[in-house]
C-alpha cells in the first residue's frame, strides 16, 4: 500500500511566493489587487494543482508575514508537504510554529526526479542562480528563484545561453511563480518550458 501511495506523489516546484508582502504586487507588475487577493488566490492555485500527498519544493521567499501566527496558518492551507530551500526574505521561520509546519528546511538540495517517461534527472535546488552548479556537465538541471523579473533574472538568462554557446553546458531555470503562472509546476511542466513568461 505505501509503494501504490509513493508512486502516485507528484514533485512541484515554485519560489518567491511572498505571501503577505504588499510591495511585491507592484514589484513584479502581480496580476491582483490587494495582498488579501493575491494570498488567496496563491492558495486556490497552489491547491487546484497539488494533492495532500504531493511534494512542493518552494525555493525561497515563501511567506513574508511572521507575526500573529500568519505564516503559521498560511502553511496549513497548503495541500502537501513542503520543503523550503530558504530565500533571503524567509524571516518566518523564527516563528516556532510555522517552521515545524514545513516538512524540511534546508539552504540547497540535490534531488533525483523521475519524469513522466520513468527516466530520473539530477536537481540542484537553490533560492539563488548557480552559474557552474554541481553537475551540469553531467545533465543535470538547476532550479532556482530570488531574481523576479528584474534586470538580474535578463542577466542570468542571457549568461546561461552564453555559456551553452561556448561549451559550458548548463540547463538553468527560474521557477519563480511569477514564471507560472502563480501555481507550482512539475519538472515535465518546466523542461516543456510550459511558460516561461512572466504574467502581468
Amino acid at each position: 500500500m505505501e509503494q501504490q501511495q509513493e508512486a502516485k506523489q507528484k514533485i512541484f516546484f515554485t519560489s518567491d511566493l511572498h505571501f503577505g508582502h504588499e510591495n511585491v504586487l507592484l514589484f513584479d507588475n502581480r496580476p491582483f489587487q490587494t495582498i488579501e487577493e493575491m494570498d488567496e488566490e496563491l492558495i486556490r492555485r497552489w491547491n487546484a494543482k497539488v494533492g495532500k500527498d504531493d511534494l512542493v519544493y518552494v525555493l525561497g521567499d515563501l511567506i513574508w508575514k511572521s507575526a500573529n501566527g500568519e505564516a503559521h496558518k498560511i502553511i496549513k492551507r497548503l495541500n502537501g508537504q513542503i520543503i523550503l530551500i530558504k530565500g533571503n526574505h524567509d524571516r518566518f521561520l523564527h516563528n516556532a510554529a510555522a517552521k515545524n509546519a514545513l516538512a524540511g528546511v534546508k539552504d540547497y538540495d540535490d534531488i533525483a526526479v523521475t519524469l513522466n517517461d520513468g527516466s530520473k534527472k539530477r536537481c540542484i535546488l537553490s533560492h539563488y542562480f548557480i552559474p557552474l552548479y554541481n553537475g551540469r556537465r553531467y545533465g543535470a538541471i538547476h532550479l532556482h528563484g530570488h531574481s523576479h523579473t528584474t534586470e538580474e533574472a535578463k542577466v542570468e538568462t542571457e549568461f546561461a545561453k552564453w555559456m551553452n554557446e561556448n561549451g559550458y553546458e548548463n540547463q538553468i531555470y527560474n521557477v519563480g511563480c511569477m514564471y507560472w503562472n502563480y501555481e507550482p509546476v512539475t519538472l515535465d511542466e518546466i523542461l516543456a518550458g510550459q511558460d516561461t513568461k512572466p504574467r502581468a
